[in-house]
Parts: C-alpha cells; sequence; structure tokens
C-alpha cells in the first residue's frame, strides 16, 4: 500500500514538474525574423503566429505575421492581420505597406486587388513614417502607373535620404551608368538594379541621358505608355497595336510578352537604322531576354550593348575601365540592403551583385596583362583584390586575381 501510493506521488509530482526540456520554449522576434531572413517562411509562420497570440496587444508582431502572410500568397490573412495592427496602431507604416502589397492588381491576381486602395495606404504609410523606405520604393512603381512623375523622384530621393538604399547599392548603380553610351536605353531586371541608378540619376544628375527601362514592369501597358509620354522614347508600335497585343507563344513555345516584343521591335529598328538610340541590357537580365540577337552583344562590364555588326570580340575593355575609373573598392563595402528593409529576398541575393564589380576589374586586368601593359594590369589586379577581401559578400576570386599576379 505505501509502495503504490509512493507511485502515486511520484506521478502526480511528474505533471507539475516542469524541467527546461519539458516544454517548448516561446519564441523570441529575434528567432522568427531570424528564419523569415532566410526566406524560410513556413519555418518562421508558426513562430509569427504564436508571438502574434501571446502579444495580442503589439502591433509589430502582427504586421510581421501578415507580411510572412502576404508572401506566402495567403492575401486575405495578410489584409485582416494587418487591419489588426492598423486597429492598435493607426500610423504603422509596416501595416499600411502590407495591405498596399497584397492589394496590388500588379503583384498578382486577387478577387480584393484594387490600385485606389494601393495607392490610398502607401500614402497613409508615407505619412506615418516618411523614412520607411519600403513603401516609397512602391510608390516608386505605381507613381509611373499613375502618370506622376513628381512623386516618382520625390520617392526616390526619399529612398536615398531614409537610407533604404545604401551606400553599396548606390555605387553599383552608378557603376552601371557610367560606361553606356550616350542617350542609352539600358533595359535592366528590376529592384537592386534598377533603383538605384534611378536614383543616382535624380539625387546626383548623373547621366540624365540615359533611359532606364525595367523590362518586366515594361509588360504592362502603363509602363509602356509612361515610357513615351514621360520619357519621350518613341515606342516601336502605335496605341492601337497596345491595344489589342496579348501575350503569345512563339514557334517555339516560348511565351512572348509585351516586353519581349517591344525590345525586339527596337532592336528590329536599330538593325534598318531608324531608331538612334543605342540599346544596352544590364547583366543581371536573363539571357532568354535578349538571346535572338546575342551574336550583336557585346559584354561592358555591367551590360551587354547591341552592336549592328556581329560582335568580333567579346568584352568591350574601353567601356569597362571606363565604368570603374574613378570609383574605390570602399565604394562597395559594407551592406547592400537596409537594416529596415523587409524582403527576405533582397537580404539573401542583393549583396551578390558586388560579383559583377569584382569580375569586371579582374578582367580589365587580365586583357590589360595580354596586352602587355603591366603596370595598369596590377593596379587592377590589386583593385579587385581589395574589393574581393572587403565587400560583404566575402572572398570569392582569391586564387583567380593570386594567378594575375603570379604574371606582373
Amino acid at each position: 500500500m505505501q509502495l503504490s501510493r509512493l507511485f502515486i506521488v511520484i506521478a502526480m509530482a511528474s505533471l507539475f514538474c516542469i524541467p527546461s526540456g519539458c516544454v517548448q520554449k516561446t519564441a523570441t522576434l529575434d528567432e522568427a525574423l531570424a528564419l523569415y531572413r532566410q526566406n524560410k517562411l513556413e519555418q518562421a509562420l508558426p513562430l509569427f503566429e504564436s508571438l502574434a497570440a501571446q502579444e495580442d496587444r503589439n502591433p509589430e508582431a502582427r504586421s510581421w505575421l501578415a507580411e510572412t502572410y502576404r508572401r506566402l500568397g495567403r492575401k486575405e490573412e495578410a489584409v485582416k492581420t494587418a487591419r489588426q495592427a492598423l486597429a492598435l496602431d493607426p500610423r504603422s507604416s509596416f501595416a499600411h505597406t502590407v495591405i498596399a502589397e497584397a492589394s496590388n492588381p500588379v503583384m498578382g491576381e486577387w478577387s480584393q486587388a484594387n490600385a485606389d486602395t494601393t495607392w490610398t495606404h502607401l500614402m497613409q504609410a508615407v505619412a506615418g513614417d516618411s523614412t520607411d523606405g519600403h513603401p516609397w520604393l512602391i510608390i516608386f512603381g505605381e507613381s509611373m502607373h499613375r502618370g506622376k512623375p513628381a512623386m516618382m523622384r520625390r520617392a526616390l530621393r526619399a529612398m536615398v535620404e531614409s537610407g533604404f538604399l545604401t551606400k553599396a547599392a548606390l555605387s553599383y548603380g552608378r557603376w552601371m551608368l557610367r560606361g553606356l553610351p550616350s542617350n542609352a536605353i539600358l533595359f535592366t531586371n528590376g529592384d537592386m538594379d534598377t533603383y538605384p541608378p534611378c536614383a543616382v540619376q535624380e539625387i546626383e544628375g548623373l547621366r540624365p541621358d540615359v533611359y532606364i527601362i525595367n523590362r518586366g514592369t515594361l509588360e504592362t501597358l502603363w509602363h509602356a505608355r509612361f515610357i513615351r509620354d514621360h520619357l519621350g522614347v518613341p515606342l516601336p508600335v502605335d496605341d492601337a497595336w497596345l491595344d489589342q497585343f496579348t501575350a503569345y507563344q512563339d514557334e517555339k513555345g516560348n511565351l512572348v510578352t509585351l516586353s519581349d516584343e517591344i525590345f525586339h521591335r527596337w532592336i528590329e529598328q536599330k538593325s534598318h537604322g531608324s531608331f538612334d538610340r543605342p540599346i544596352a541590357v544590364a547583366v543581371t537580365v536573363e539571357e532568354r531576354y535578349w538571346a535572338s540577337c546575342q551574336d550583336n552583344m557585346r559584354f561592358a562590364g555591367a551590360f551587354f550593348h547591341w552592336q549592328a555588326a556581329s560582335v568580333a570580340t567579346t568584352s568591350d575593355i574601353p567601356a569597362m575601365l571606363a565604368s570603374l575609373e574613378g570609383m574605390t573598392p570602399d565604394d562597395f563595402t559594407g551592406p547592400w540592403v537596409s537594416e529596415r528593409d523587409r524582403s527576405p529576398i533582397r537580404r539573401l541575393y542583393t549583396r551578390n551583385l558586388v560579383r559583377n564589380v569584382t569580375e569586371t576589374a579582374i578582367m580589365c586586368s587580365e586583357s590589360l596583362l595580354e596586352a602587355k601593359q603591366i603596370a595598369d594590369a596590377s593596379r587592377w589586379a590589386n583593385w579587385a583584390d581589395e574589393l574581393d577581401r572587403k565587400a560583404e559578400l566575402g572572398p570569392r576570386y582569391h586564387e583567380r586575381i593570386a594567378q594575375i599576379k603570379k604574371q606582373l
């Protein structure tokens, strides 16, 4: 009897004794964000849900949960949760931005998508916190959609003044522009190969002769018309053609979008001598976009430049040197993405852009070495080496640079 009573006491005690390994540790915001910033959204989601439940008066926790829902494509839950955050803090720039992006028709189909809802919440976001660069980034694109170039320029300034575009990112924008031929049209991929060069054009007045076109946004009618009506670049098609165009599949089964069609019609005009502006494509744009004219595309570091004749050499070393001259490795050091940037994709991948700069310096050094210009070859090898060591990405080219230095 005494023994059975002892077992009961031990069993009951085990219900109330809670050693550290017996319960799940409450997640912190930092732990949830660590997963989120690695783009492990499915793993981060339950942590954000738990935090929002435990801290039900915390608008930041609810905003992060809402943003995670949005990025997972769960837009109704994203908007509902963001509105809960706004009930706690009506001036939450974060929550307003979540609703703006979820409601944006440009961001994908959704039954409740509404461009006016997007614009209203973007304006409320920057009214609540004008130093939050994230809504300004979206305002930049939406301003073009609405034909508001002054607001577009204001958004670029705000992204710089708030520090949302970092020193390294802005330097990359300068580098992209410096080696371009006069009056060029530069096709970009969107995001961090687009905002920085546009920003340095606006803030510093650098290369105002260059027209930067986001090839993804060019898939929309409104962007095509913005280019024509506000940038003054004549389109290769008229309004009637634009209104009737629909994307189609070519004979190889590839989808041909409005952006593809305009690009290739401009190239056709170039080949016939009826379009004066040089055409360049940023190295960040996938090759599929310009593959049909690849024999005429000459590599120039930050971009490929269309040439009328088939390209005899693969690289335009003078243009590559022009893009680097006057810049220092320190220009490209430090973080490539602001601490306040809520995009896990930008956090993970933007720093890789530095490789394009380092590669360019290395290729210049190799070419100069081959031409027996030893002093200049040494200069750019050392330049590349310093950048490779100092860049946020970390060393990637030590062996290749060492091989050059052995030959100097």
